[in-house]
């Protein structure tokens, strides 16, 4: 009974944004619409990202809540699924390395998380080697930034999809309820993204 009422609630999430899965329901954003870089990626005609939006994802020191929603944005703005490739390819030449693997060494925990997001919102039927790279960014996340943590988490949720259901809300809820992270995401965006999760909670 709870899987069928989970079922309508979320067939309902379905039919007013053509999305069903944590990563695809979740249009946060919306809460960073006043930012230029957002704005930028919103009026996107075509599957090149221009230079500029690569640099402003690969620049560590912008803030990354802000990187991830023009991800968020790119995804939803076209088909996306080159996104993941492209910003790959941008950060080796920027970097210097000539695979994922050197290069993932290299990158500092909150770029790595938006590389892992733009990976899985690329192709988030199989985010199995995106969750390792989320995972890979929790464990360098020194600064305890919340931002990381959550889009780490929101992959996995989105694994969770196809085999575990019960795991999606804790997931994701237990990241929310983390005292020791640092809050670096706007109220809005977390509010975006637990309206959807929320659903999930009975499967517990």
């Amino acid at each position: 009974m709870k899987r069928l009422l989970t079922a309508i609630a979320l067939l309902l999430t379905f039919t007013a944004s053509w999305a069903d899965s944590p990563l695809t329901s979740t249009h946060f954003a919306e809460a960073y619409s006043d930012h230029e870089m957002v704005q930028t990626a919103n009026e996107l005609m075509q599957n090149d990202i221009p230079t500029t939006l690569l640099n402003f994802l690969a620049d560590k020191h912008a803030p990354v809540d802000v990187r991830l929603a023009v991800v968020n944005k790119i995804g939803w703005n076209f088909d996306g699924t080159t996104m993941g490739a492209q910003l790959c390819e941008y950060l080796m030449g920027r970097y210097h390395v000539k695979n994922e693997a050197k290069l993932v060494k290299k990158l500092d925990a909150k770029t790595l998380a938006v590389y892992a997001y733009a990976k899985a919102m690329s192709n988030y039927f199989d985010v199995k080697a995106a969750s390792e790279l989320g995972h890979m960014a929790v464990k360098k996340n020194k600064d305890k930034s919340f931002s990381v943590a959550l889009i780490s988490a929101l992959i996995d949720a989105q694994h969770y999809l196809d085999n575990d259901w019960s795991k999606i809300y804790p997931v994701v809820a237990n990241v929310l309820h983390d005292g020791s992270l640092h809050l670096d995401m706007r109220q809005e965006a977390i509010d975006n993204i637990m309206e959807y999760i929320d659903l999930y909670k009975s499967e517990m």
